[in-house]
């Protein structure tokens, strides 16, 4: 009995091993299939209508902000004293703050020309409050303001600055060297695209 108890183990063992080694042999997990390439960057949409322009002096960049998201960037030339924010007529600053375009795009020496509302509420403000206005200007500036006009330019802050472009004289120039006596200078094609996709109350800000 006990051969025949230890034959009949042996011989279920055999059966097992046999039956093992026929088991099939799991296949290897096929690698996923490989992700499509990633699209190529999607085109901006079109600008179509300008609704703020900034400007930075530091980078000496301009950015037009588009209805439906687009950016698009320029390079710009400053006054030729680019240090500081303007604080007097003739001191050949940019200046800095908040402002909109004052008026339509004109023909001009330097291409074409789009002004900006300059002095602000805030610099005449400012100006005012240190002394380097009197107050009949304060009182000038202030007003054009209410009635929607643009400023005086002939008081102690000066005026009439905005953007232009660089007609035959400056052509290229902006690209390495700030020239202007306070506008903000671009290539006149930059210029004409501003023009022709802004309009009269565009906020415009100008950033140190």
């Amino acid at each position: 009995m006990r051969w025949k108890a230890t034959s009949s183990w042996r011989l279920q063992g055999a059966v097992l091993l046999i039956a093992c080694a026929c088991a099939p042999v799991p296949l290897p997990v096929p690698p996923a299939p490989p992700l499509p390439p990633a699209p190529d960057s999607v085109p901006p949409p079109p600008c179509e209508h300008i609704t703020q322009i900034e400007v930075s002096k530091r980078e000496r960049r301009l950015r037009a902000h588009c209805d439906g998201g687009a950016v698009v960037e320029m390079t710009v030339a400053l006054g030729r004293e680019a240090g500081g924010a303007k604080r007097d007529a003739g001191d050949s600053r940019t200046p800095e703050g908040d402002y909109q375009i004052s008026g339509p795009p004109r023909t001009s020496r330097f291409h074409r020309f789009i002004p900006i509302d300059y002095p602000s509420v805030a610099d005449a403000e400012a100006a005012h409050a240190e002394a380097r206005l009197s107050e009949a200007a304060y009182q000038r500036i202030v007003a054009a303001h209410a009635r929607g006009e643009p400023p005086p330019g002939d008081t102690a802050l000066g005026g009439e600055l905005g953007f232009h472009g660089e007609g035959e004289r400056w052509r290229g120039d902006s690209l390495h060297l700030d020239w202007t006596y306070g506008c903000v200078a671009l290539a006149d094609a930059d210029i004409d695209f501003l023009a022709e996709r802004s309009e009269v109350g565009t906020p415009v800000v100008i950033r140190p």
